[in-house]
């Protein structure tokens, strides 16, 4: 049932369905990964063969988020992004969803979306020097794509604002610490504790799994159908900004971005 993926890949062991993001080099969600995101757990909810998910990246990443390059080439092409932010809120919105727990195998850096998609997974483990952060601000960005919902309803307000108004990264480790993710290992011994984890669910009373997944998800879920829109919408007017432009081409050409705070005639948010 999943024929027609290109960038996520499929593995299964017994009741445990492995989707691993494959878009080297750091599995960035450039037009078709997001698209493929914004499906995929719709479908892995009509698959009678799978009763847990373990969500993971190729490599030595678990997903560096946007792709840049497609980012600034998406300030020229306004229906390239209105579609694919489109496309975000189903992200949040079917992962939150899922009935099936879902764990994140967090094999390397998850940044911006790549943060989101784990912590939006029911339990997270991760490689303990991983990078961990949501660095939406840093490219002139809102952080619309299911930050703004998680990292406050994990590690409360107080730390959360702190981690998206700067875009400052936490290890593995430190995530771990502040109850932001599950646990953290070192990576030789992630995927066996991944491995372990998910056969230890499997094994469990399904219906009493999910039913406990689902009550657990229900007010992230009516968050989740009240707000993701409205982040999404707040991100998508943050790309109309010099700001933005400027960061991505400074990225690109590795200097410092000059940025006008706003202070053009073209604003994010009104």
């Amino acid at each position: 049932m999943y024929e027609g993926y290109e960038q996520l890949k499929f593995s299964r062991r017994g009741l445990v369905l492995t989707v691993t993001m494959d878009n080297p080099p750091v599995n960035a969600a450039g037009h078709v990964l997001h698209a493929e995101l914004a499906r995929v757990f719709k479908d892995i909810q009509c698959d009678d063969e799978c009763n847990i998910v373990v969500l993971t990246g190729a490599g030595r990443c678990f997903s560096g988020g946007g792709d840049l390059n497609q980012m600034l080439a998406n300030l020229e092409d306004g229906a390239t992004v209105l579609r694919e932010m489109g496309d975000a809120p189903d992200i949040v919105k079917s992962l939150l969803a899922l009935e099936k727990p879902t764990i994140a195998h967090v094999n390397g850096h998850a940044m911006g979306l790549g943060a989101s998609l784990a912590l939006m997974c029911d339990v997270v483990f991760a490689n303990e020097a991983a990078k961990i952060a949501d660095p939406h601000v840093l490219v002139g960005l809102s952080a619309g794509d299911g930050g703004a919902l998680m990292w406050p309803h994990l590690i409360g307000y107080a730390r959360a604002r702190h981690h998206l108004l700067t875009g400052e990264p936490l290890t593995g480790r430190e995530a771990a610490e502040i109850g932001l993710i599950y646990k953290a290992l070192p990576e030789a011994e992630l995927a066996s504790a991944v491995a372990d984890y998910a056969e230890r669910l499997a094994a469990k009373p399904y219906q009493a799994l999910s039913a406990t997944k689902v009550s657990i998800n229900m007010a992230l879920c009516r968050q989740a159908l009240a707000d993701a829109d409205s982040h999404v919408r707040l991100e998508t007017l943050s790309m109309i900004s010099n700001d933005h432009k400027e960061a991505l081409q400074a990225m690109l050409e590795k200097r410092d971005p000059q940025f006008d705070h706003g202070r053009s005639k073209e604003k994010g948010h009104g």
